[in-house]
């Protein structure tokens, strides 16, 4: 494929979704980022609305003649209540961002990848997708599902050209996560050591290696792999 590779970064103004950006960039992609909040080099994009993820990426696609890969990294996450403490319209906000979200970008993304004879879509999901966790059932099922949806597609694209792979990260370091795992208390200091003690290379991984991972799955060099979810935690689901 000759030319310069285009892509399209869901979640892009923060964290993970920033991280993978990045990345492509450096690698000398086109990219454009979409996100729900207003970014300077990004474009304010809910992906729940079906018409205003399609109208997005067509413009891209216009814009630059093809849409080589598609990135979806946008979630929200749980804050912890167990499953008797959470509601149900919370729970449906969930499973509603996270894997209805990713179904919708993922259909917008394959109905424009199909006619140019291919592309690569990356789901990013999480370790708590395949590992239960107490406190996680809103985010540990929407992400459980986003696993399985890009295998699913995976299969039903896989003669068309385009690939579908997930990346699930454990637990990352990014400034959310520091704000809250590196407040000045016993508690928290307690909970970071505990968590990196559990993890075999004994750290957290970077939204760098996240990214790192990402960029593997939408490059060339991943051409027969597909329907894969690529884990970057450390080891720690070990």
């Amino acid at each position: 494929m000759g030319g310069t590779r285009t892509a399209v970064v869901t979640g892009g103004a923060s964290g993970i979704g920033a991280a993978i950006v990045r990345r492509l960039t450096d690698a000398g992609w086109r990219v454009a980022s979409f996100d729900r909040t207003s970014t300077p080099d990004g474009q304010v994009v809910d992906v729940r609305d079906e018409a205003a993820v399609t109208e997005a990426l067509n413009d891209v696609a216009a814009k630059w003649g093809r849409l080589d890969a598609v990135v979806h990294s946008a979630a929200i996450a749980q804050r912890g209540e167990r499953a008797d403490e959470l509601t149900a319209e919370a729970f449906r906000e969930m499973v509603d961002v996270n894997l209805v979200g990713s179904f919708v970008v993922a259909r917008a993304a394959a109905a424009l990848m199909r006619p140019q004879g291919g592309g690569a879509i990356v789901l990013v999901s999480s370790a708590s997708g395949f590992r239960a966790r107490s406190g996680m059932a809103a985010y540990g099922a929407s992400k459980a599902g986003v696993i399985q949806l890009a295998k699913i597609l995976a299969v039903e694209l896989g003669g068309t050209g385009i690939r579908v792979n997930c990346v699930s990260p454990g637990v990352t370091l990014t400034p959310l996560m520091l704000d809250s795992w590196q407040a000045e208390s016993p508690e928290h200091a307690f909970q970071l050591a505990n968590a990196q003690a559990a993890i075999p290379l004994g750290r957290l991984v970077t939204a760098e290696e996240v990214a790192d991972a990402a960029m593997y799955l939408v490059s060339p060099e991943s051409s027969a792999i597909t329907g894969h979810n690529l884990v970057v935690d450390g080891g720690r689901s070990l």
